[in-house]
């Protein structure tokens, strides 16, 4: 998980009515422009996993499940964008629905803290790992959002290849370069690409 940097909420949420359910909401402008700033904050990277979420993908992720806690539905600290994990298998919905594992506050480390990004290690083999900083709550993690599942270590291995291809055996400083602007820093529109701490990893071991 890329460690994301919290910017201000937008002024609408605050004057949520109390009680108002979620589905209604996402019916209102509110809704959209929450989003939208979320998606700034992430760069348009998945909370989680790290994959690109592209307008009109993904969803409004409540990190603390709302059927845990109703008193942070509106909560911007609890607000993230996740993808949706192709059928269900990683991330957001995965968590909620199909991990077969509970939310455990005192082991769920959101990605807007830093320490999240120390806790795994991204193998050129696509898999994810925990490091030795926290094992526990890793492995729990990893679990419970389904970062280890075939969908994303097919992808993570895609991705480590065809850097580990670029770089080459004897890698030229203009193509490292290159490769630190086109992975290690926002496009234009302040967007990344997918699987930053990977490329992190591998270009700056």
């Amino acid at each position: 998980m890329k460690t994301i940097n919290r910017s201000a909420e937008p002024a609408c949420i605050a004057s949520q009515p109390q009680g108002q359910d979620w589905y209604t909401f996402m019916g209102t402008q509110c809704h959209d422009d929450l989003r939208q700033n979320l998606r700034q904050e992430q760069k348009g990277l998945c909370c989680y996993c790290e994959l690109e979420v592209e307008d009109g993908d993904g969803h409004i992720e409540h990190m603390e499940p709302r059927s845990r806690n109703q008193a942070r539905t509106y909560d911007y600290s609890n607000l993230a964008i996740s993808c949706n994990g192709g059928q269900t298998e990683h991330c957001g919905h995965y968590k909620d629905n199909k991990s077969g594992h509970s939310w455990d506050a005192a082991r769920f480390l959101p990605p807007h803290d830093p320490a999240t990004v120390e806790l795994f290690d991204y193998l050129l083999d696509g898999s994810v790992q925990a490091a030795d900083k926290d094992q526990e709550r890793a492995s729990y993690l990893i679990a419970y959002l389904g970062l280890d599942c075939a969908r994303l270590t097919d992808r993570r291995r895609a991705h480590a290849r065809n850097l580990i291809d670029t770089l080459g055996a004897q890698p030229d400083q203009d193509v490292v370069d290159w490769l630190h602007q086109e992975y290690l820093q926002s496009d234009p529109n302040d967007r990344l690409k997918q699987f930053y701490s990977l490329s992190k990893q591998i270009l700056e071991p």
